[in-house]
């Protein structure tokens, strides 16, 4: 009887372990948001948007792109969705790679993947720059670090 127990407590132990390693190596999936939701989370914090799909014609892989911005456009932040998610992790890593590119000999950075999303983020030479893909979605930012507390508080309300 002893052993039985022993062995079923190993196990819910075992099992346990494998659910926070997964969950600290980030191998869970996030959920895609719409042009819908980012418009109406925009509304909602007094932000506007500005569908310029039209200035990506000539690539028909952006389906949408949407920039959000206060009505001063004193910065911007930008929401894509491409025409499959291989797009929009080449787009994430094209830019990724730029961001490294103009790194300061000061800066702070983070990476997080899972399934279905990577995201990377930069402090550097006075930037805030942040960077995530979540299937066939992108939500790109490059603005001045004044504006790095209200950007990652638009960057939680759409949970990316």
């Amino acid at each position: 009887m002893k052993k039985t127990a022993i062995f079923t407590r190993s196990i819910a132990m075992l099992f346990v372990f494998s659910l926070m390693l997964t969950a600290l190596t980030g191998c869970g999936s996030k959920k895609a948001v719409t042009t819908d939701t980012v418009q109406s989370l925009a509304a909602e914090k007094g932000l506007q948007c500005v569908d310029v799909k039209q200035q990506f014609a000539d690539y028909d892989f952006i389906t949408e792109a949407t920039v959000i911005a206060p009505d001063d456009f004193s910065y911007q932040m930008e929401f894509y969705v491409f025409s499959d998610s291989s797009q929009a992790k080449s787009f994430y890593a094209n830019n990724k790679s730029n961001f490294e590119m103009n790194k300061g000999s000061v800066y702070t950075d983070s990476s997080l993947s899972g399934k279905n999303y990577a995201r990377f983020t930069l402090n550097t030479n006075g930037k805030y720059m942040f960077i995530v893909y979540v299937d066939n979605t992108v939500f790109y930012v490059d603005v001045d670090q004044a504006y790095k507390s209200t950007v990652e508080e638009f960057i939680k309300a759409i949970d990316y």
